[in-house]
């Protein structure tokens, strides 16, 4: 290297960073740290693949050391309680159709007719990608004149905040990981989308470093047109202010119930339960010694010998014990209700509402996190719909309520609802009462039933001669 060379590299070094190699270590720091990490790992338990499944048995060897025990067979249960903690969450908060309140009741309309079973779905989908990664995020366009919506996986999308309390979005690294073929032979990549106010760029992530792939392009096209958003088209949804995912909580319990079950079932299933006393074996080798016994049931010992078996007893009930305090404790973390508890079933009442008192508290703050995602929602379909011509409703605003979809006792409802009467409106009576699907086609039939009486009425009048 000349000294010319060395000069130049020096000062290389000493420059200031530019954007794409400030991107380029972002998204080396993200792929690589412990936020994405833990994402990965609250999919991986939803999906019942916890650490319990690349369990290994030890054993001692001839130098005295641990050794992985080949042999032996393993028992490996995983349990289902993060999908099932999981679920309630979701199920508890999207299972029922949305009320939207509105005073513009075209806009309204047009919010209920996107809004519908395949966006609540999804919505119900983003609610369990909170959950298990901490944040969900949801992609929202214009395309064929009509306003688009498409959920991105949390450990695609490197968000560049604007603010430390993550509620202003400057920019967005959306990570693609594509196949490419060279040739026959395929190869992984990863393509990168960079959002920010300037449009959209794409790159090559190779090697540590951004590789442009093309010139910046809007936001989206509109009639031909290009358009570029103040807003990014990216929402958050956050399962709770600090954006930490539910198995961060209950990770260390899940694993030491999968782990002592299996443990104890290895106990139950072998015979190593009991203890061999070996006196005067005819022989050197202990495994010769057990394969003699296994296949012949039969030991050959010299003058005197004999061999004498143990019962070791197995501590079921200290071990039933410790599963039980872990799975309490489980839901207790975790804020889920425990459907296999003896309160559950004789429950009714106050006392329902008491055992979903963690889940309703936990989903509280969930549907306080995703209220200003809903909001994000509407403005962006009032700003689309604006720019299609579908009606003039950028200004427009609405306000989404979840309906939790509680196990309560019919019977009590009922009669409260009766009770009310004359004190509540009709309509807030139907809201809670347990047989109404639909609030508006319950005031339709209503009103349909009141005026066939009315109709009725009037034709059993008589006329006077």
């Amino acid at each position: 290297m000349t000294e010319t060379e060395k000069i130049i590299r020096r000062v290389e070094a000493c420059a200031p960073m530019g954007d794409e190699e400030i991107y380029a270590e972002w998204i080396r720091g993200f792929l690589q740290g412990k936020k994405r990490a833990q994402m990965l790992t609250g999919q991986r338990y939803y999906e019942n693949r916890g650490d319990i499944l690349s369990r290994c048995r030890f054993t001692i060897g001839a130098d005295g050391q641990r050794i992985p025990d080949t042999k032996t067979p393993v028992s490996r249960i995983a349990h289902g309680f993060v999908r099932k903690i999981v679920d309630q969450k979701a199920q508890y908060l999207f299972g029922r159709p949305f009320t939207i309140k509105c005073e513009n009741q075209a806009f309204a309309q047009e919010l209920n007719r996107l809004f519908d079973p395949s966006l609540r779905a999804m919505m119900r989908g983003l609610c369990k990608e909170a959950v298990n990664k901490g944040i969900a995020w949801l992609q929202v366009w214009p395309e064929d004149e009509d306003v688009k919506f498409r959920r991105i996986p949390s450990e695609e999308l490197l968000p560049i905040w604007g603010d430390r309390e993550h509620r202003v979005l400057e920019a967005v690294l959306r990570l693609c990981p594509t196949d490419v073929y060279t040739g026959r032979r395929k190869e992984k990549k990863m393509r990168v989308q960079l959002w920010d106010q300037r449009g959209v760029k794409e790159y090559w992530y190779q090697e540590g470093r951004l590789i442009p792939d093309g010139r910046w392009k809007p936001h989206f096209t509109l009639d031909g047109q290009g358009m570029l958003l103040q807003n990014l088209p990216f929402i958050p949804f956050k399962y709770n202010e600090e954006e930490l995912p539910l198995i961060q909580f209950i990770k260390p319990l899940v694993d030491d119930y999968d782990w002592l079950k299996s443990e104890d079932a290895d106990n139950l299933g072998e015979t190593s339960g009991a203890l061999m006393v070996l006196q005067n074996y005819d022989g050197t080798d202990l495994g010769e010694f057990r394969e003699n016994l296994a296949r012949y049931r039969a030991v050959k010992v010299s003058d005197g010998g004999g061999l004498e078996i143990k019962e070791q007893p197995v501590h079921t009930e200290s071990v039933l014990a410790h599963l039980q305090q872990d799975r309490k404790d489980l839901y207790e973390t975790g804020r889920g209700v425990d459907t296999q508890s003896e309160k559950f079933g004789n429950a009714s009442g106050v006392a329902l509402r008491f055992l979903y008192a963690d889940l309703d508290l936990d989903c509280s703050g969930i549907e306080g996190s995703f209220a200003e995602g809903f909001d994000k929602m509407v403005r962006f379909i009032g700003l689309f719909d604006s720019l299609m011509g579908r009606g003039d409703f950028a200004e427009e605003r609405a306000e989404i309520i979840l309906n939790r979809d509680i196990i309560i006792s019919e019977s009590d409802a009922v009669e409260q609802c009766v009770e009310s009467a004359g004190l509540l409106s009709q309509r807030t009576m139907l809201e809670n009462h347990p047989w109404v699907v639909s609030v508006e086609e319950e005031l339709d039939r209503l009103k349909k039933e009141a005026d066939d009486k009315k109709e009725g009425a009037n034709h059993d009048e008589t006329v006077p001669v």
